[in-house]
């Protein structure tokens, strides 16, 4: 695999993590814990993030459905091109080739995602504030959708990471759990900093697991996971100077 750009890191006085390493953090063994929180601590100043074009494709084409076909169709020809370049790095061509995976894993799950007005979510988004921690949340786009009669809002927040080939029951399992941690902290952060006067609502606050064709939806019961996740950042703000 190729290497990515080196990044100049800085290390976080404060306590913060992005809402999907802590839904993986919620799943985590002790050991993995310990690796996720010390990994939250660094700052990288100046590294490309893996799949950041593809992201930006996707959000695209959701929000515009009368040029989704167009938008998909010119980003795939532009990362074909991209991943014969060698003039670009090993890094840049392999993120390309594994953005066309993603564009065409989208076309898998694009049924299920049908019905559903998606617009463009803020660009910058407030952090939460959960037990002392700042948690990233930065939905990919907002959703929009009458339920029972009711005008609702709920967000969307992509996974793009693809699994390992042998992927094993419990690993599965583990993914499903992520999908709703991660799920319920869209719902967390619409009903916080990004629903304004509208209502939102846990059946349209996703994770979409796209290399899985997978939607994972905030579950009824999400006041007790969103306590088990207050519990969790409290433990991270704990260990924050001791990793």
């Amino acid at each position: 695999m190729a290497a990515p750009p080196k990044a100049q890191t800085k290390i976080r006085s404060e306590p913060r993590i992005s809402a999907n390493d802590l839904a993986r953090f919620m799943v985590a063994g002790d050991v993995g814990r310990k690796g996720i929180v010390r990994r939250s601590k660094e700052v990288n100043t100046s590294v490309v993030v893996r799949y950041s074009d593809a992201r930006t494709v996707i959000r695209n084409a959701l929000c515009d459905m009368a040029n989704e076909k167009r938008i998909i169709a010119a980003a795939r020809a532009l990362f074909e091109q991209k991943a014969d370049d060698t003039a670009l790095s090993a890094w840049a061509r392999d993120d390309a080739a594994k953005s066309i995976d993603v564009l065409d894993s989208l076309s898998f799950i694009r049924n299920q995602l049908v019905g559903f007005d998606f617009q463009p979510a803020p660009q910058a988004q407030p952090y939460l504030i959960i037990g002392g921690v700042q948690v990233s949340v930065n939905c990919d786009t907002l959703i929009h959708r009458e339920i029972k009669g009711k005008p609702s809002i709920g967000g969307a927040l992509f996974r793009m990471t693809k699994p390992d080939d042998a992927e094993t029951e419990a690993a599965k399992a583990k993914r499903k759990e992520m999908g709703a941690y991660a799920a319920t902290l869209v719902f967390m952060q619409l009903e916080q900093n990004l629903a304004g006067n509208n209502q939102p609502h846990h059946e349209i606050c996703w994770s979409i697991d796209i290399q899985n064709s997978e939607v994972h939806t905030a579950p009824r019961n999400y006041k007790t996971r969103a306590a088990n996740l207050e519990t969790a950042c409290e433990f991270i703000a704990a260990m924050w100077g001791r990793v």
